[in-house]
């Protein structure tokens, strides 16, 4: 494996804090059941199991955010940043949120694991 440079592996850890940050406080605020969550999910008819998701995107975060279990983690993120994005779609919204943290996750998890792409970049 090639040792790849100190800025890169850090500029990548910014990128996945920042995302990983993101969704743990929308996990904690489902936990939390605010009030503008629960509005939003009731327009795709998830309002009953906010709690549930809230826990999912904390585990998923928590997985990530491990080094020995955070390709696990990111392949769960990637999964659970795609409903975003379709449930974004699903309440009338352009899927703005869910596109940008896929886009900085992915980034950011390629800068400090570029394994992962399989590009050998």
């Amino acid at each position: 494996m090639k040792k790849i440079p100190s800025w890169r592996y850090y500029l990548g850890w910014a990128m996945s804090v920042f995302v990983s940050l993101g969704i743990a406080s929308s996990g904690m605020g489902k936990l939390m059941q605010a009030k503008p969550l629960v509005e939003s999910l009731s327009k795709i008819n998830l309002q009953e199991h906010i709690v549930t998701l809230g826990i999912i995107e904390i585990l998923c975060v928590i997985i990530y955010l491990i080094p020995k279990t955070s390709n696990i983690g990111f392949f769960l993120l990637c999964s659970y940043i795609g409903g975003i994005i379709v449930s974004e779609w699903a309440m009338g919204f352009p899927p703005t949120i869910g596109i940008t943290l896929a886009i900085i996750l992915y980034v950011g998890t390629m800068l400090r694991k570029p394994e992962l792409s399989g590009l050998g970049i």
